[in-house]
């Protein structure tokens, strides 16, 4: 039996499945960022929100894979030939790891054929020696093993994100904060970058590299972390050896710890996502506002575990939490590490927005130990939410077997890797195939309550039933024809 007074740590080695349960508590305080919340539906023309999104037409999502920018960059070369939406201002651009990074440069400077090109140009032949070398798996895990560090230096981006910030003299910046000061860069246009919390995320048992702590659970169906009920009860009644445990985090009268995701996104995408119920949305929402942000967008995302190390946010009151609570009363900083948590992150978008179509560069799954590794390190089993993630995918250019096999031998040039992202595009464009395999139905599949719907409504957005449920599932895994060009003789091959 467990007792009040039994250790935490005695607890967490005797539990060993991780439960999923409901956080219904709110912390109190106050936030200084007000963002607009609607209480009703307003017509269009009366609705500022609605007059910006209800034309959007795709949500573009490039999916980290680690080192392989060059493979997005021919994926992008393709969907901006086929895709209007994209040439026409009717894109959302998201980015995840990696894939920050492209997102990033476009939401601050958005769709346009210069600005392509020289995307296509910078991922193809941009420096990525240290990240490829650092990728190397057996030295990786043999490192970790001995509990030496893997990671490296976030300088080794400097080049990366000068081209997101739009700065052209960068090789003698003896700082990413030198290249920041050296931009204009802004986030002009909408855009969303995922990282995760690693203070409410992180629950490794402290007497072992590789075993979990297991004082922790998540809810999948919004990304809320609590404590397990026993573990809180021992903290409440024991708060020194809480201190002691978790200086990094606040104990409060209800489990709740806090999200395991921040989105980053632009006043735009601030808004509109905040329109979505506190229990419901699946990530605290992190306004950027300058290229500082930005650079700490990509410096997020990029941070996984093995990695790069972790980023502290210098302003976390930019973090819109629950219900317009200041973020510190729950942490006592936030740390962000990586954005490997959720690759394709449509859930709140395509709930807000019911008439979008999701597009995804495509993205690899995890070996069984890194999966592991992960799930121990930080909670979150990375496949489990994947599938969720995945049910709303319209498209996913994922690579072939044949691309699967380079990745592992990393032998491809960056002209070469972009070649085999165009050409799976091209293929996936022309079949109007790429549908994930392995997806799991999210508890909150259908609209939000204010959604901005389409002024033209098509067939394709919602599941026919027979009027049973509550409300209707929105419809997924579509395809993208609706809304591409079924062929285009000139989109380039650059061969």
């Amino acid at each position: 039996m467990i007792t009040n007074g039994s250790d935490p740590r005695s607890i967490a080695m005797t539990n060993c499945k991780v439960l999923a349960i409901f956080i219904l508590s709110i912390l109190t305080g106050m936030f200084p960022v007000s963002p607009v919340r609607a209480q009703s539906r307003l017509p269009i023309a009366e609705d500022p929100l609605a007059q910006r999104f209800s034309q959007m037409e795709l949500l573009f999502c490039f999916q980290g894979k680690g080192s392989c920018l060059p493979y997005d960059g021919g994926v992008l070369h393709e969907a901006y030939a086929r895709i209007p939406a994209l040439r026409q201002g009717k894109a959302i651009v998201a980015g995840n790891s990696s894939g920050a990074i492209p997102a990033a440069f476009f939401g601050c400077y958005g769709f346009n054929d210069a600005n392509v090109r020289h995307a296509e140009e910078r991922l193809q032949y941009g420096n990525r020696d240290a990240v490829r070398n650092m990728e190397n798996i057996n030295t990786k895990f043999a490192k970790i093993s001995r509990g030496e560090s893997t990671e490296i230096s976030h300088m080794d981006l400097r080049e990366y994100i000068a081209f997101a910030l739009g700065v052209s003299q960068w090789k003698d910046a003896a700082s990413i904060d030198e290249i920041v000061r050296r931009s204009t860069a802004k986030p002009q246009f909408p855009c969303l970058i995922v990282a995760c919390n690693k203070e409410v995320l992180e629950d490794r048992h402290p007497e072992s590299q590789l075993a979990p702590g297991l004082l922790k659970e998540i809810d999948l169906a919004n990304m809320q972390v609590s404590w397990k009920p026993e573990v809180h009860q021992y903290y409440l009644n024991h708060p020194d050896r809480f201190r002691r445990d978790h200086p990094d985090l606040v104990l409060n009268p209800s489990r709740r710890i806090g999200r395991a995701v921040t989105f980053f996104v632009d006043q735009s995408m601030y808004d509109l996502l905040s329109r979505i119920p506190d229990e419901e949305r699946i990530a605290d929402l992190r306004l950027m506002t300058d290229a500082a942000d930005v650079a700490l967008a990509i410096l997020a995302s990029v941070s996984e575990p093995s990695y790069f190390a972790p980023v502290v946010d210098p302003t976390p009151q930019k973090i819109l939490s629950f219900e317009n609570q200041n973020i510190l009363h729950s942490v006592r900083r936030r740390t962000y590490y990586g954005g490997y948590i959720i690759t394709l992150p449509a859930q709140d978008v395509r709930r807000m927005l019911p008439g979008i179509h999701v597009l995804g560069t495509g993205w690899r799954h995890n070996p069984l130990v890194a999966r592991t590794l992960l799930m121990n390190w930080l909670l979150a089993d990375c496949e489990e939410i994947a599938f969720r993630s995945d049910w709303w995918a319209d498209m996913e250019v994922n690579p072939d077997a044949e691309m699967e096999s380079h990745f592992e031998f990393r032998d491809l040039t960056g002209e070469e890797e972009f070649q085999f992202g165009l050409r799976r595009a091209r293929e996936l464009f022309d079949r109007d195939s790429g549908l994930p395999i392995f997806v799991k139905k999210p508890r909150y599949s259908y609209p939000a309550a204010n959604a901005i719907w389409p002024p033209n409504p098509t067939g394709n957005m919602l599941v026919n039933d027979d009027g049973a449920q509550p409300q209707r599932d929105l419809l997924t895994m579509r395809g993208i024809r609706a809304i591409a060009e079924p062929d285009v003789k000139d989109s380039g091959d650059n061969e």
